[in-house]
């Protein structure tokens, strides 16, 4: 009797911790198909650019779309009263509010006199009759089985992302490991105090004289001729070895071609940052100065040391990118845009008053304009919305209009208050247009094409036909009567005729 009695104890306690079990593991399904669910586009992104992109540039749209997610969860169960369910009704939310812009644009394509709105609340009213037959048809333990299956796809996506990414990830951490513990070797070779100072003004995407004239119909010979009228020596046929950015800076400061556009854009950010140039000059008792985007070559901007994060060449962080893609795209702000504005701006000014510096200085800027996005008509006057837009040629050709006017203060301003200095004035490439509209509006040979003028002291020199990487072995020559040979330029044949 004792026994039958304490087994009737027993049971039901059994019982209870059996449900409990059962229903912790039930609700740790269900929040854990949110966070997969609201978290994945964003890893992602992430994972698709994790040798440029820190983790830390997604940690804030991480908290506030998988907050969003349990958000929706907590208020659709306080509603239907069914974990599972209304873990699956979230997870269609959040994929409809994340994802929102690709709909749009698919929808557009089609019908393309539907505005945001229309769609918006079409896609919700769709969205609303899915929920009433989630609710009202679907049994439990099918709804227990699609939450398994969220799960499955959603965290086996983020594995396997995170999977391929891994080499990627572990590539950058080593290269930055070995940059943090690289040491400039010890100056002063040459214990020369009154070397002349050196000006190396990099504006991306700057075109050549010949390219504007044949694609945008524009005669920018004048600006070349009042440089040869003050001491510049003008290259009209100079081209470079690619059209990425990243490729042929690093092997700018590099001063060879060590890097190719194939390489992981860690490996360049390693040898652009930890390069022979800026150890040349070091010895050479150089101080090294750095204008506008030049945390790409490890310096700091000498106009504002403020900690930025990682953006693509247009001024968009990760985040901007994320943001952009949701339901808000209509209404978000790129405030990088207007702040890229500005810190170009910053930088001109700067540069109109660098010359204040006593010798030894190398100043090194790199000046993301002409490039995209269009922030400036050609008198300056900024745009209400920074512009992207390649079809309509008034909007490049007014911002390197506006910037060629920058450029002359700028060399006028260093030459009055600095004669006796070395300004070098390139452009990495000319127009592209390739990460948008037109991805065949330049020929490839044509977009390889740079702007090269220097001015040595206001002497002779022949650059003529020279690349960025053979000017600058060329300028050390002359500077300190080294011995640098001119290298040939790389050509990739697979390249040609399409980009």
């Amino acid at each position: 009797m004792l026994l039958s009695k304490s087994n009737q104890t027993i049971e039901p306690n059994g019982k209870n911790i059996v449900s409990l079990k059962y229903g912790f593991t039930h609700w740790l399904k269900a929040i854990l198909s949110i966070i997969a669910v609201s978290s994945y586009p964003i890893l992602f992104l992430y994972f698709q650019n994790s040798d440029e992109a820190s983790f830390a540039d997604v940690i804030v749209p991480l908290i506030i779309f998988i907050g969003a997610g349990v958000m929706i969860f907590l208020i659709s169960y306080i509603i239907i009263k069914c974990v599972s369910k209304a873990a699956i009704i979230s997870s269609l939310f959040m994929l409809l509010l994340m994802n929102y812009s690709f709909l749009e644009r698919g929808v557009r394509t089609i019908f393309p006199g539907l505005y945001y709105w229309h769609i918006f609340l079409i896609c919700l009213f769709i969205l609303g009759h899915i929920v009433w037959f989630i609710y009202k048809k679907v049994n439990k333990d099918i709804a227990n089985l699609c939450i398994l299956i969220i799960n499955i796809v959603f965290c086996g996506l983020i594995l396997l992302n995170g999977l391929i990414a891994t080499p990627k990830i572990v590539n950058k951490i080593s290269f930055e490991k070995q940059l943090k513990e690289q040491k400039v070797e010890e100056k002063i070779l040459i214990k020369d105090d009154d070397m002349p100072n050196i000006y190396y003004l990099i504006f991306d995407e700057y075109s050549s004289i010949d390219f504007i004239k044949k694609y945008y119909n524009y005669d920018n010979s004048a600006f070349a001729d009042n440089l040869e009228k003050i001491g510049f020596n003008v290259s009209y046929t100079s081209h470079n070895e690619s059209t990425n950015t990243a490729t042929i800076t690093a092997n700018l400061v590099n001063l060879d071609y060590i890097v190719k556009d194939k390489m992981p854009a860690s490996e360049k950010d390693f040898y652009r940052k930890n390069n022979f140039l800026f150890n040349y000059l070091a010895k050479r008792n150089y101080e090294i100065v750095g204008v506008g985007d030049v945390k790409f070559y490890g310096l700091n901007n000498a106009v504002s040391t403020e900690k930025v994060s990682s953006k693509t060449i247009d001024g968009k962080t990760i985040a901007d990118i994320i943001y952009e893609r949701t339901f808000i795209s209509p209404f978000y702000k790129n405030y990088s845009y207007t702040k890229g504005a500005q810190e170009i701006l910053d930088a001109l000014e700067y540069l109109k008053g660098v010359a204040n510096y006593s010798k030894n200085t190398f100043v090194l800027s790199h000046i993301v304009c002409p490039h995209a996005p269009f922030y400036f008509k050609s008198n300056g006057v900024p745009y209400k919305n920074p512009m992207e837009i390649w079809k309509d040629n008034n909007y490049y050709l007014g911002q390197y209009i506006f910037i060629t006017s920058q450029i002359v203060e700028i060399v006028d301003s260093i030459i009055t208050n600095d004669p006796e200095c070395v300004i070098i004035v390139q452009s990495d490439h000319s127009a592209r247009a390739d990460s948008y509209e037109n991805l065949n509006k330049f020929e490839l040979k044509d977009k390889k094409s740079i702007f090269n003028a220097v001015y040595f002291k206001g002497e002779k020199i022949d650059i003529e036909g020279l690349s960025g990487v053979n000017t600058l072995r060329c300028l050390l020559n002359e500077l300190f009567n080294d011995d640098f040979e001119m290298l040939e330029v790389p050509i990739d044949n697979s390249k040609l005729g399409k980009e």
